[in-house]
């Protein structure tokens, strides 16, 4: 066993390939089918940085679909990434592990510790990601402070490389369904003085706060959009919103149909 079989061996790896290529699609029709479609801002440029170098990419956890959103937007990235995932939900459910799922076991701080920094030790040649999410639990994103665990801390006194914050929240928008809008921050270098917990705190804020800024122009009077499918400001569509949408029924058909378009009420 050479040494990076040996590396992913202690990190807990059990990704299969196979597996996750039949899961990805899966993936992708649950989010156009179940939400307004997924809407990115900054993934260009996230993608040059982790084909130029590993990457830590942490994302604040706003809800169930969250780990869906992530087979879709690793895939989009072009990288080899992982996910840290509570040891129990692994053991209940394996296929996590096979979808890149690495155990992080928080029965006490040693073992805890012990699993970041075998992960942190995977990092160790470009297009490699490890997905994080630092606050530990569900949280809903307008909550403040953000309150971010320490995990993120031991991850890069072990391995300081790049990180790259990944805010997301869910919107409504025209439809009787949330968009998922998600915003990749500039790369934040690993050498940052202090550890990385304030910038990245920082850089989430101000993603979630691009966020608002979107989805206050996409409704804002005269100039608001007025079909699912109409650009949201500064993001694109990674997954176009699939389905009879609200606009498109019967009610707002009606109100057009009047010389009433426009469904929002100020």
């Amino acid at each position: 066993m050479n040494a990076d079989r040996k590396a992913l061996a202690r990190a807990g790896d059990s990704r299969r390939p196979a597996f996750l290529r039949v899961t990805r699609p899966y993936a992708r029709r649950r989010v156009a089918c179940g939400l307004d479609g997924l809407w990115v801002h900054g993934l260009p440029d996230a993608r040059a940085a982790l084909a130029d170098r590993p990457i830590i990419f942490a994302a604040n956890h706003v809800a169930w679909w969250d780990p869906m959103l992530l087979l879709v937007l690793d895939e989009a990235l072009g990288g080899v990434g992982w996910a840290m995932v509570d040891v129990r939900s692994i053991r209940t459910l394996p296929f996590l592990g096979w979808l890149g799922a690495l155990p992080l076991d928080r029965s006490t701080p040693d073992r805890a510790r012990e699993c970041l920094q075998s992960c942190a030790a995977i990092l160790d040649r470009p297009g490699r990601a490890l997905w994080m999410f630092p606050q530990g639990r569900q949280r809903p994103a307008h909550l403040r402070p953000l309150d971010l665990k320490g995990g993120l801390g031991i991850l890069h006194d072990h391995n300081p490389v790049d990180l790259v914050a990944v805010s997301l929240d869910y919107v409504f928008l025209e439809r009787d369904r949330p968009a998922a809008l998600v915003r990749f921050s500039t790369p934040i270098s690993g050498a940052v003085v202090g550890g990385p917990m304030p910038a990245v705190e920082s850089a989430l804020l101000d993603g979630l706060d691009v966020i608002d800024s979107a989805v206050k122009a996409a409704t804002d009077g005269h100039r608001a959009r007025t079909h699912p499918r109409d650009p949201l400001p500064g993001f694109s569509a990674l997954v176009a919103p699939r389905g009879r949408a609200t606009w498109d029924s019967l009610g707002p058909r009606m109100l057009r149909a009047a010389g009433r378009g426009d469904p929002h009420v100020s």
